[in-house]
């Protein structure tokens, strides 16, 4: 039995949208089970502790992380004082962003910080905020971003309500 046109395109189309429903079930946050405190070792009288070294400092002294909504990030898009980093996969990137926006996905953050690590050192010396969004507030990716640019001393903002409110307010 031959396929008709409508049952090929239809097919076309649900390859890529099924792929895209397994990376955005990717983006579910998912929480570390909760460890109880570690307790102190017990000593017996006359015996010294255990001391612990203190954590070696970092080359480069960490950057802060901060929060932003949604009108003030409207503010900032209109006015262009804004790098933005997408961190949604590149091909959640092509369906829709930000305008603006730059993609640096996680999954391909080594590659893709080395291509905008310039973009990133200019934004931030010429003090304009580094903002990171995500799908939603479910993805963890931007604030996983966000630690990773911090530890490399940028301050960054992550935009909570991701691409999914952007869009829904029609600001697409």
């Amino acid at each position: 039995m031959k396929e008709s046109a409508a049952m090929k395109i239809t097919l076309h189309s649900i390859v890529p949208l099924a792929f895209a429903s397994l990376l955005l079930a990717a983006c579910v946050q998912q929480t570390p089970p909760v460890q109880p405190p570690a307790q102190p070792a017990a000593t017996h009288p006359g015996t010294m502790a255990r001391q612990t070294p203190p954590p070696a400092k970092p080359a480069v002294a960490p950057g802060k992380i901060t929060s932003i909504g949604i009108s003030r990030l409207f503010t900032m898009v209109q006015t262009g004082n804004i790098y933005l980093i997408d961190t949604r996969p590149p091909l959640f990137f092509r369906l829709g962003h930000i305008g603006g926006a730059n993609s640096l996905p996680l999954i391909k953050y080594d590659k893709a910080l080395a291509t905008q690590r310039a973009q990133l050192d200019a934004a931030a010396k010429s003090g304009k905020p580094i903002v990171i969004y995500c799908q939603n507030t479910h993805c963890p990716d931007a604030h996983r971003m966000a630690k990773k640019l911090a530890l490399l001393g940028y301050n960054v903002t992550v935009y909570q309500g991701g691409w999914e409110e952007w869009k829904h307010t029609g600001l697409e």
